[in-house]
């Protein structure tokens, strides 16, 4: 069998629970970094934990499946301990959620004590908001997906605007009022569920996007008469702690909200009397808005940022354009493929892209995938989608 790559090696001193998402698990465990005497071989590894494993099953496992994982025992890979998890696999290939009796020591061999895993085998998911549809549906996440069906459909009865996914899975969804007397609301979503476990209603008017930090705070950018206003809950609050104002002249379009690791909170709006549009970023802790000068934006409104400082920017293209950390001009473009309009969009912590994109005709409205630094799509999700306006996933959550 080939050599184990470096990631299958033991990595110590990590006892904290931690997420490990499609594209951080295939970024260690990748099939074509392996060394493979053969196209129908799989690694050694893999045949320990899982002996009647199929090739195909062994690279469904790496390309589509996600699992948290608590690290109790230490000097154990990362890697390892996710194989492990997958390997409830029978004689038929199912998938189940299993108690961990061993996993790889650092001669790749089968000898440790058990651990405890929690929500394995579910894969991640990503989310989608449809506004025709009144729902958001959930696909497998991974650009080798192949267009599936949906995972999970939440009907919702009126009209979603943005989503967010944060590390514990819990779904955010911002939604309109049924009429416009009618304030809006976030509701708040357990992995899997179909209603809400928390509706958010104090502070909110319009709201359009949602992100929620590493330490659990809820940001809501939203409109408010003529300004943009940014509400922040502290964690589990239903009660903002504070608000961020935006003001300029005439109507303002509420659009991205994004973070990075530093704190700082950035939002992406147009104001309808003084276009183009404007990335503004709040410097951690303060609450006066900093104009970017981001160049070549137009009156599109999207926003997302990576693990890397990178600011993915509806641009005037109607295409997205990725800014370098603490850079004016673009380092790169995407465009949307022909008579086509993107909506919105998110990125992962590494900087794979999902965006909704929207067509004139419901049946071709779209949800597309791109690869890390592609410019093409690696996968197009339609046939299930008829509006959609926003996407997330849990890996992309701060």
């Amino acid at each position: 069998m080939g050599a184990l790559p470096a990631a299958l090696l033991p990595i110590s001193g990590h006892t904290q629970a931690t997420d490990l998402s499609v594209d951080e698990f295939r970024k260690q465990c990748d099939p074509r970094s392996w060394s493979l005497v053969g196209d129908s071989e799989i690694p050694q590894v893999f045949l320990v934990l899982c002996p009647h494993a199929t090739r195909a099953f062994y690279e469904e496992v790496l390309v589509t499946k996600s699992v948290s994982i608590l690290r109790s025992v230490k000097g154990y890979s990362l890697a390892a301990l996710a194989l492990a998890a997958f390997a409830g696999c029978s004689g038929g290939g199912a998938i189940s959620a299993p108690t961990l009796g061993s996993a790889m020591n650092a001669q790749g061999t089968a000898a440790l004590p058990a651990t405890s895993l929690a929500d394995a085998g579910t894969g991640d998911l990503v989310y989608v908001s449809d506004q025709l549809q009144k729902s958001v549906l959930a696909f497998p996440a991974s650009e080798r997906a192949h267009n599936p069906s949906p995972a999970l459909t939440i009907p919702l009865g009126v009209i979603p605007e943005g989503v967010w996914v944060d590390r514990k899975g819990i779904l955010y969804v911002a939604l309109s009022g049924q009429s416009p007397t009618q304030a809006g609301m976030v509701e708040e979503f357990k992995p899997g569920a179909a209603s809400p476990f928390r509706t958010i209603t104090e502070g909110i008017t319009v709201p359009q996007s949602l992100v929620v930090d590493a330490n659990g705070a809820l940001y809501v950018d939203q409109i408010f008469d003529t300004t943009v206003e940014i509400q922040i809950y502290p964690p589990g609050s239903s009660t903002p702690g504070k608000t961020l104002v935006i003001k300029d002249k005439g109507e303002p379009a509420a659009g991205g909200l994004t973070l990075d690791s530093n704190g700082n909170i950035y939002v992406h709006t147009l104001f309808i009397d003084d276009p183009p549009s404007r990335v503004f970023r709040f410097a951690r802790g303060e609450s006066t808005p900093h104009d970017l000068h981001l160049q070549g934006l137009g009156n599109a409104i999207g926003l997302a940022s990576d693990a890397s400082g990178n600011l993915y920017v509806a641009d005037s293209a109607d295409g997205i354009s990725i800014y370098a950390s603490g850079s004016t001009s673009p380092s790169r473009q995407i465009t949307p493929p022909a008579s086509e309009t993107f909506a919105n969009f998110v990125s992962t912590r590494s900087g794979m892209l999902y965006v909704a994109q929207e067509n004139a005709h419901p049946s071709a409205s779209s949800l597309l995938e791109y690869a890390v630094g592609g410019s093409q799509p690696a996968n197009v999700l339609s046939g299930s989608l008829q509006a959609p306006v926003s996407a997330s996933l849990r890996a992309a959550a701060f």
